[in-house]
């Protein structure tokens, strides 16, 4: 088992499931779940079966090219959360509200007729198609530039089965179930990840060699921890109407 490969692909893997999820849950809850499963099975199966077609194509590239790919990759995917994560515990206030309190008032303008309502079809299809291209992107890549297709495909479904347990055993308080340290977390794998594979690619000598893969998600940690702080600290030092401003 290669424990990096695997470790990536989990990470990369979790945080986009997990929007599949909260996307799911708000549409199952207000338009009905046979709209929700449609629409989302129908994304994932589309992503899948792409992904199928296309995902040997990449052998032919070679390893090192792949592996820059799959570092900037992990940095792009991660770089969104570590951006909103560190603006959450930096106290800095998130406009708009969240994605799923604007999609439930959407819906909700559409009403909740019994039988199919197609924009909530639409609406989950879409979500789960562009989460689930970002996924495949990640697995196919690191599958091919690590010759590790069963390491990378094992992180995806060890993440999928994860979460769909979680989520059945906790279906009813599962929007109590805490999100934002699981964000924390997945933010820091990605970017340590991505920076590691990044560096490979590009034949950088790390400190410690393959221990690197440890030591750099826990330096991007303390580096988003440190970075909310400072906000944190920043705001505090403000009057309440330049917060406001």
């Amino acid at each position: 088992m290669n424990w990096e490969i695997f470790l990536a692909s989990f990470a990369g893997s979790l945080i986009e499931l997990v929007e599949i999820l909260g996307i799911v849950i708000v549409v199952g809850r207000v338009a009905g779940w046979r709209n929700a499963l449609v629409g989302s099975g129908s994304g994932i199966a589309l992503t899948i079966l792409l992904s199928l077609f296309l995902g040997k194509s990449l052998t032919l590239i070679p390893v090192d090219i792949l592996r820059i790919v799959a570092g900037i990759l992990l940095l792009l995917f991660g770089q969104k959360w570590t951006r909103s994560i560190i603006k959450y515990y930096g106290g800095i206030p998130k406009r708009g509200g969240d994605k799923e309190d604007r999609l439930e008032e959407e819906l909700a303008k559409e009403g909740n007729q019994p039988g199919w309502n197609w924009f909530a079809v639409v609406t989950t299809f879409k979500g789960a198609l562009l989460d689930s291209v970002e996924v495949a992107i990640a697995v196919v890549t690191l599958g091919a530039a690590g010759g590790k297709w069963i390491d990378a495909i094992s992180g995806t479904l060890t993440a999928a089965i994860g979460l769909g347990v979680v989520a059945f055993l906790f279906r009813t308080p599962l929007k109590q179930v805490p999100v934002k340290p699981m964000k924390f977390v997945a933010a820091m794998l990605l970017m340590g990840f991505g920076t590691y594979w990044l560096g490979e690619g590009l034949n950088v000598e790390w400190p410690g060699g393959d221990w690197a893969i440890v030591w750099l998600p826990l330096v991007w940690g303390a580096f988003m921890a440190t970075t909310a702080a400072f906000l944190r600290w920043q705001i505090g030092l403000q009057k309440p109407e330049e917060i406001v401003g």
